[in-house]
């Protein structure tokens, strides 16, 4: 029993004397800390020409990016991917925050000097439109199947050859010019009359979009100011000149039908037309702050995008 109590006192006594050296060990070790943090603390950063490095008393770390010079701010930027950028060059910031910008650089003003005019008549097709025509396109579209609508609006394509290939040939475009050719006699032989894009859908000969008004811009005419003609919508000066062009080579021009039957032909071709576009155009008056500007913007561009092509 004596021994017992004995290791019981032994082991107590070691387990203090063990606490004891432990405590005064970490507060040497935190004093050393201090003191050496204290003693040995170094200008840590420190430039040599362009490069910047970080010492600590045994290493000296070089880094891998370039601090700035003094002078350089607030005039410079440096990026994750180590470029520079002037915060003062304007055009270069702009260019890099909207990947569209410059795009529409080259298209030129369409002055509306007939504005007040224009919204008027505008306001009297959006009425002849929302009363007659977009009802009538619902219903066409509803009854008609889709191919048959497609069909026909090929075989209006295919009647608008002569002005494609006569506008092409005024433009020097002789590639274009051959695809009408091609694309007229397929579609009118294969295509049962040009309903089936035969000359498209199997030989790959895309379709040209061309007209007297793309023609006239080809030789550098203007294309005046902005008109909204009735019925006929967005146009302007030399638009009106370039659909007169056209309206004489069209199919029942060339062939003498009477305006009756031209009228007739008209509406269902814009008939057939609207119905692919009723929802679209539908979207846009719910959504244009201004529909009048935007048919007009939207009209000049796609314009402007067919005289570049």
């Amino acid at each position: 029993i004596m021994a017992n109590k004995n290791v019981q006192i032994i082991s107590k006594t070691f387990f203090v004397v063990f606490l004891s050296l432990s405590a005064s060990s970490l507060s040497w070790a935190s004093n050393s800390a201090v003191t050496l943090k204290e003693e040995n603390a170094p200008d840590f950063i420190s430039q040599v020409g362009d490069n910047v490095f970080v010492q600590t008393a045994d290493v000296t770390i070089k880094l891998e990016k370039k601090l700035p010079k003094a002078s350089d701010w607030p005039n410079s930027i440096e990026t994750a991917q180590g470029t520079m950028r002037s915060s003062q060059d304007i055009e270069y910031y702009e260019d890099m925050e909207d990947p569209f910008a410059g795009s529409e650089e080259d298209i030129p003003v369409l002055t509306d000097p007939l504005e007040g005019y224009n919204r008027w008549m505008f306001g009297i097709n959006e009425t002849v439109y929302d009363a007659v025509l977009e009802p009538v396109a619902r219903g066409y579209r509803d009854t008609v199947h889709e191919q048959l609508r497609i069909g026909i609006k090929n075989i209006f394509s295919n009647a608008m050859a002569p002005v494609k290939f006569v506008s092409s040939l005024l433009q020097l475009e002789f590639k274009k010019s051959g695809q009408v050719l091609a694309r007229t006699l397929i579609n009118t032989t294969l295509g049962f009359g040009g309903m089936a894009d035969v000359a498209g859908e199997e030989y790959g000969i895309e379709d040209v979009n061309e007209d007297f008004d793309q023609a006239l811009g080809y030789y550098g005419i203007p294309t005046g100011p902005y008109v909204v003609l009735p019925f006929f919508g967005p146009s302007t000066a030399r638009n009106i000149i370039g659909r007169t062009a056209d309206a004489l080579m069209s199919p029942g021009a060339v062939i003498g039908a009477s305006v009756g039957t031209n009228i007739i032909v008209n509406a269902e071709d814009n008939v057939n037309a609207a119905s692919f576009i009723v929802d679209d155009k539908k979207q846009l008056e719910d959504s244009a702050l201004d529909e009048y500007e935007s048919v007009r913007d939207f009209y000049h561009q796609y314009r402007h995008g067919l005289l570049k092509k």
